[in-house]
C-alpha cells in the first residue's frame, strides 16, 4: 500500500470510528450538548460533514480565497505542524464560521450519511489524480501541504471529535 493509500485508510478509519460511536447514541444524547456552550453530537457530526465537503473543494482547487499568502506559513506552523507533531490538537480552539454547525442539525441517519458521502467524495477526489490533490494540496489558509499531511490532520480532527461523544 502506498503512503497516500495508508493515509486515506487511516482517515477513513477515524471517520468510521466517529460514525460507529454516533450510531450507538440514543436520540436524547444525539441532540443534547455535552456541556454548557458545547456542541451536541448532532452538531459535531454536522461540523465534520461541513469540513469534509470543504476538504473536497481544497483537493480540487475550488475552495476559494483564504488567508493572505504571507500569513499561511504561520497558520501552517501553529495549527498543522504542531498538531501533526503531537498527534493531537495542542490547544483549544473555536471552529471558523464556515465550519460552524446549525443550531438544529438533522437526525442521525441523514447526517451520518452526509458525512460518509463527503468522505467518499474526498477520497475519490484525491485518487482522481487532480493536480491540486494527488501529491500536495493548496490550502487557502495553510498554504501548500503534502496530501498525506492533510489526510493525517483530518484523521486527528475526526478522532478529536470522536473523543467528545459520550
Amino acid at each position: 500500500m502506498t503512503e497516500i493509500e495508508t493515509a486515506i485508510a487511516d482517515n477513513r478509519a477515524a471517520v468510521e470510528e466517529f460514525v460507529a460511536a454516533a450510531r450507538g447514541m440514543d436520540q436524547a444524547s444525539w441532540n443534547t450538548p455535552r456541556a454548557e456552550g458545547k456542541w451536541s453530537a448532532a452538531q459535531i457530526a454536522e461540523h465534520l460533514a461541513i469540513v469534509y465537503d470543504y476538504n473536497r473543494k481544497v483537493v480540487t482547487g475550488t475552495a476559494g480565497k483564504g488567508a493572505p499568502a504571507f500569513l499561511r506559513p504561520l497558520a501552517r506552523w501553529f495549527i498543522v505542524t504542531k498538531t501533526l507533531k503531537a498527534g493531537r490538537f495542542t490547544r483549544a480552539g473555536r471552529a471558523p464560521g464556515i465550519f460552524q454547525p446549525t443550531a438544529t442539525p438533522a437526525a442521525a441517519a441523514p447526517l451520518l450519511t452526509r458525512l460518509t458521502t463527503a468522505l467518499a467524495g474526498f477520497e475519490n477526489d484525491i485518487r482522481s489524480g487532480h493536480p491540486e490533490g494527488r501529491h500536495t494540496v493548496a490550502h487557502p489558509f495553510f498554504g501548500t501541504l503534502p496530501t498525506t499531511d492533510y489526510l493525517r490532520l483530518q484523521a486527528i480532527h475526526a478522532r478529536h471529535h470522536r473523543s467528545q461523544l459520550t
